[in-house]
Formats: structure tokens, sequence, C-alpha cells
């Protein structure tokens, strides 16, 4: 067949390729106020039940109770988290309390809370070293989490936010004093949870409530060095070794929030006093 018998090729355009739908970040849903009391619930359930199996009594499951009511009445009351961009924030004005994981979160955050602040006094098994420190890197990961998705979905509110920063201030202080409420390392480790107390709670954010991602890696860091603390055949120097890159991790944070919060105050000239 030659090439004049052919059927002329269609032009370009006759076929266009349909355009490609934009990329969205994914919706994330968040709980409502009413889930606070399923989280009372879960914290309460999972508390009691974990004293339960490794025979720790009651006072450790009614710390985890007081921490969190302490939890809620801070993140009721206490300001939003400075913005670095105060003028562009972007979080939405419903009242949530964080995607429906922040429940763990804040449930197993509580739990760890309360054994270091009212432990059982008995030497710690090796079962209970290993559960702890499973329950802390699970939470630890979950504050991750929870911190990157915040910043690729910008789904955070007021009350969410503040929650956040207060489960994370508590978590930070709880990881350090396990170790030493179980006698493993000395009170020098507290430094690290001060330090991490303060970096939760002083850190700026973005315009989404978001942290940059260096900072959501080095605290999970921050956190695995002070989980690994517990593991039952750590020896003693790698303990040491262990607490102290965690105080110095939890430092350079604080260092950083005060440098870029004074910077910010400079440019928006306001006082550094204000920043």
């Amino acid at each position: 067949m030659t090439n004049e018998n052919r059927d002329p090729e269609p032009p370009a355009d006759k076929y266009p390729v349909e355009a490609r739908p934009p990329l969205h970040a994914p919706k994330v849903h968040t709980m409502g106020l009413g889930h606070i009391p399923l989280t009372a619930l879960v914290t309460g359930s999972v508390s009691f039940i974990y004293a339960v199996a490794f025979h720790l009594g009651t006072a450790p499951p009614v710390a985890s109770m007081a921490m969190l009511v302490a939890l809620y009445i801070l993140a009721a009351i206490v300001p939003s988290p400075h913005r670095l961009n105060p003028e562009t924030d972007a979080a939405p004005a419903k009242l949530t309390t964080g995607t429906r994981f922040t429940i763990v979160r804040v449930a197993v955050a509580c739990m760890l809370g309360g054994i270091a602040a009212l432990p059982s006094g008995t030497p710690p098994v090796e079962a209970l070293l290993w559960s702890l420190t499973a329950f802390g890197l699970a939470a630890a990961l979950l504050e991750a989490t929870d911190n990157w998705l915040a910043r690729i979905t910008g789904s955070v509110s007021s009350f969410s936010e503040r929650l956040s920063v207060m489960t994370g201030s508590f978590f930070a202080f709880a990881l350090a004093l396990l170790p030493l409420q179980l006698g493993l390392i000395g009170p020098w480790v507290l430094a690290a949870g001060v330090f991490g107390f303060a970096d939760a709670a002083i850190s700026p954010r973005g315009p989404k409530g978001e942290i940059p991602p260096w900072q959501i890696w080095s605290r999970l860091a921050q956190r695995v060095a002070l989980l690994a603390i517990l593991v039952p055949w750590m020896p003693l120097w790698a303990r040491t070794i262990l607490a102290g890159a965690a105080i110095l991790i939890a430092l350079g944070h604080v260092i950083h929030a005060l440098q870029t919060r004074i910077s910010a105050a400079k440019q928006q000239n306001r006082p550094i006093s204000d920043a």
C-alpha cells in the first residue's frame, strides 16, 4: 500500500490528553470535643490494665488520670503557641482535639507519666522495662506523625494545637523521669526532661501550626535516646551517653527556639521581652 492510500493522521489536538487532577493533601479526620470522655476512658482503661498486669498498684493509674485532667486544663487556658507569621495564621476556628490517633498518644503519654510520677517501688523486671520502651516508642512515633500531618494538611485547631504542645511537654519530662525513678541513672537526666518540656512549650510554629521537618526527627531522636536507657541490658556507660545526647538535643532546640523568637520579634518591631 502506498503512502497516498493511507488515512491522514489526525491533528495532534483532536484527541486532547485529559489534564491530571491536582494533588491535594490528604484529609485528616479530627476529633470533636465529644471525644474527650472517650480519651479519659481509654487512658483510665490502659493505665489500670497495665498496672494490674505488672502488679503496680493503683497509684500509677490515679496519677495518669490526674495528668490527663491537667493536660485538658492547660490546653484550655494556656495561650496558643507562638507563630512565626501570625498575620497568616491559617488554623481553622473550629475547636477539635486533633487527629483521632491523638487518643492513643495522650493515653500512652499519661500512662507513662503516671508510672514515672508514682512508681511501684519494687525493682523493675525486664518485661516491665521492655514494655515501657515499646509503649514509649509508639507514642514517640505518633508524636512525629502528628507533627508531620499538621505540616502537610494544616489540620490543626487552637485547642488541638495546645493539647499537642502540652502532651509533648509532659511526654518529654516523663521519659526523663522514668529511668531516674526506676533506678537506672542519676538525677542529672532530668535536665533532658526540663529542656524537652521547654522545647515543646516555646518552640515557634508556622502559619499552619507546623514545625520544621528537622525538628520533628531530632525530637524523635531525643525520645528514642531516653527510651534506650530503659533497655534492660544497656550498660551504665551507654545510658550516660544516651542521656547526655538527649540533653544536648533538647538544649539545642531550646536555644534555637529562643533565637527564632527574638529574631521574629525584631523583624516585627516588637520588644524582645514579647518574643
